[in-house]
Order: structure tokens, then sequence, then C-alpha cells
């Protein structure tokens, strides 16, 4: 069943055949048959120019999506020509945020190359100590204090959520981390 709405953006999608005032029903026909009409040509245009042909599916999806997201109230006088150059549009999008992706992990790479230590077995020392000097750190502090410190640092509760969850003020929350803060930093230094 078609709502009012799903009429109207078929309507204006331009998906209409002679009469504006079509159906519900002739208006899922005519995106039935552009479909049928234009599924397998489009599969054959992407499968040429993806890499990855488990996206052909959704490629082809993508352009009926965008063909009936339409805002423009003209009827397409050469669907095919539309319908491809939507699907130009989206490798072309889709392109662009590739390129972007491995952009940024090339510049994280490249960050991260030089940032990078060996194991070795000094370090795994000196690791393991640090975790023992922060468990008994956090030994030292009352109960509250600690249980705060650990809710919104390991399992990354919001204040409002630790406030709720312990039954106490957003101000005591906001107090116990200070207070759990100035105790890490007195016992183990600033962080490197």
């Amino acid at each position: 069943m078609t709502s009012s709405k799903d009429n109207e953006s078929q309507k204006s999608a331009g998906i209409t055949s002679a009469a504006d005032d079509l159906d519900g029903q002739a208006l899922h026909d005519g995106l039935e048959e552009l479909f049928s009409q234009f599924r397998v040509p489009l599969e054959k245009y992407f499968r040429k120019r993806v890499y990855n042909q488990n996206e052909v599916d959704d490629l082809v999806q993508d352009v009926f999506y965008r063909l009936t997201s339409r805002t423009d109230s003209t009827k397409l006088e050469r669907p095919e020509a539309f319908i491809f150059q939507i699907a130009a549009n989206l490798l072309r999008d889709k392109a662009r945020r590739e390129a972007t992706k491995r952009s940024f992990t090339k510049h994280l790479s490249d960050q991260n190359e030089n940032a990078f230590e060996e194991l070795s077995p000094e370090r795994v020392l000196l690791g393991k100590e640090k975790v023992v000097a922060l468990k008994n750190a956090l030994n030292e502090l009352p109960e509250r204090t600690r249980n705060v410190f650990l809710l919104h640092r390991f399992e990354e509760f919001k204040y409002r959520e630790i406030a709720q969850q312990l039954g106490i003020s957003m101000s005591s929350v906001e107090k116990h981390m200070m207070d759990a803060i100035k105790h890490l930093a007195h016992r183990l230094g600033p962080p490197e």
C-alpha cells in the first residue's frame, strides 16, 4: 500500500506516465518497469567499473533510490540518460570518498611510522610496572571515587549516566573525578 506522501515523492520524481493524477499502483508499476528495463544494463555498467563486485547490487539500488528521491517535478524525457548520469555521479562520489579515506589512512600511517617503538623486553617490563603502579594508586582511592573514575575512563560512561547509576549528583561525579585525577597525577606523575 502506497501512502499519499510516497505518491507525491514519486510524482515529484517524474516517474509518471501521461497524467499527473495516477494512482499509487501506476507509479509503482512505472518504477518497476524502469527497474526491470535498466537493472541488468546498470549491473554491467558497474561491474566494468568497480573493483569490489559485491558493491554492484548496492550501487544499482542507490541509483533507483536517487531516482525516487528527485525533487524536480518534471517528467523524464530520456530516462536512460538520466539513470546513467546518476550512476556516473555515484561512481564519482564513491571515488572521492575512497580517495579521502586513502589520504587520511596514509597520513595516519606516516604519523605513526615514526611513533612506533619496538617492543623490547625493557619496554614490556616498564609497561607492566606502570600498570601495577596504576592499580596501586587506584586502590588508594575511596571506593566511590574509584568507581566513578573507572566508570568514566574505562567503561566510557558519561557523567550523567554515572550520577544516575550511583544515585549521586552530577557535581559529585565531577568532584570525584577531579579527586581521582589529582591523586593519580600526584602518584604517577604527568602523562607521557
